[in-house]
């Protein structure tokens, strides 16, 4: 079995200071010189943000205007398109904060970034939101931007490959900045899902996910107890 550091990139991290050689993987990796084929996901998804909102703005008709729409992906190239350049979560750990520049070059903090299936609304009032429920991971800076990287890219790539059990059932995933919180600061990821009264199909998808959270790029498996994830029980979305 491959050690960790054996591996040309360590962790699944498209942040070239946690994996020097990512530029290298990803052009050994690259598909963009094929012309004739950008075959379509199975879903389609849209890329949308959270704009920071104050204790006093977080109702649900501030946090719908704080929720911007980014891009809809539809292809395979479509989504490597965006998701090459789309900061990782350590980039958090490391001091920074995610972005959004306007055209007047105002600068505006994005307290999370979420990619949920076409016509689904990154919100709990959506209809079909609104009978399901969502895992929570806490993922503390102590696990190391590499592997928080790792876990959050495998989520995401397992969601838009259909790769997990039950992925018909997840409606989008969310990653929070929560650095700043004074009790337990922490990166967290929110997976959603419907038909929280399914309680085998939830317990089957959260399984599955974990296993696919925890997976290495050489295919193995990391070891339940290197994953040390604080996942909450399945929660509804009420």
């Amino acid at each position: 079995m491959a050690l960790v550091d054996e591996l040309p990139v360590p962790f699944l991290s498209f942040n070239s200071t946690v994996s020097p050689q990512i530029d290298t993987f990803l052009e050994s990796n690259d598909c963009s010189e094929n012309t004739e084929q950008d075959p379509a996901l199975e879903q389609k998804w849209v890329l949308w943000e959270q704009l920071g909102l104050s204790a006093a703005q977080r109702d649900s008709s501030q946090y719908s205007q704080a929720t911007q729409h980014i891009a809809t992906l539809e292809t395979i190239k479509g989504f490597w398109k965006y998701w090459n350049h789309m900061p990782q979560p350590s980039f958090l750990l490391e001091g920074k904060k995610f972005l959004r520049i306007n055209k007047d070059d105002s600068r505006m903090v994005v307290d999370a970034l979420m990619l949920f299936k076409d016509g689904i609304r990154p919100e709990w009032e959506d209809a079909v939101n609104a009978t399901g429920g969502h895992f929570t991971y806490q993922l503390k800076a102590a696990l190391g931007g590499g592997l928080i990287d790792e876990i959050w890219n495998n989520t995401v790539l397992s969601l838009i490959g259909g790769s997990v059990v039950n992925a018909d059932m997840v409606t989008g995933v969310r990653l929070v900045d929560k650095l700043q919180h004074k009790r337990t600061p922490h990166v967290r990821i929110e997976v959603w899902f419907s038909n929280m009264s399914n309680t085998e199909k939830v317990d089957q998808l959260q399984q599955s996910l974990e296993k696919c959270m925890r997976m290495r790029l050489d295919g193995v498996e990391r070891p339940s107890d290197e994953r040390r994830l604080r996942s909450s029980t399945p929660l509804q979305i009420l």
